[in-house]
């Protein structure tokens, strides 16, 4: 599917109303999902001529790509992986596509979604992974090891 130039707020839309009629339709009573969310893009923005934002499911946080009409990179077939360089780090992306949104990748965040109290919390913490992801990295004295991804995005490693 060719890439649809689109502003980043319909972009957004698109994506939060394709997932929700995936959420009707082939998630519709899987007790993987949290009651407590809904479907929301996040932090939509522009980023090397590519669209980024944190989709929030009732069964599982994605960092998704949306490469622009000029991007050079493209995702590959669908479910291929792909690294891409952002400047807080390298993120794995898994290729998709649906209809009206066209060809994107997404980047597990959290999966499933059964510790989110409440949707704020999920924006919350979707705010502050694209604030991570987006920000360029301060040096550090030492690298740090042993700690999960999760624990990685909560802040952990400050305690």
């Amino acid at each position: 599917m060719p890439v649809m130039p689109m502003s980043i707020e319909d972009l957004a839309a698109r994506l939060e109303a394709a997932f929700r009629r995936i959420h009707d339709t082939r998630m519709r009573g899987l007790p993987i999902l949290n009651t407590a969310l809904s479907v929301q893009v996040v932090g939509a923005r522009l980023y090397a001529d590519d669209w980024f934002g944190v989709l929030i499911t009732p069964w599982c946080m994605n960092l998704v790509w949306v490469p622009g009409a000029d991007s050079p990179v493209r995702p590959g077939g669908q479910g291929s992986k792909q690294d891409v360089a952002l400047p807080g780090g390298c993120c794995e992306f898994i290729a998709s596509e649906e209809e009206r949104v066209g060809a994107f990748a997404a980047c597990s965040v959290f999966s499933p979604m059964g510790e989110f109290p409440d949707q704020a919390t999920a924006v919350a913490t979707a705010e502050a992974v694209l604030d991570g992801l987006f920000s360029e990295p301060s040096p550090s004295p030492a690298p740090v090891a042993g700690i999960s991804r999760r624990e990685l995005l909560r802040g952990v490693w400050g305690r």
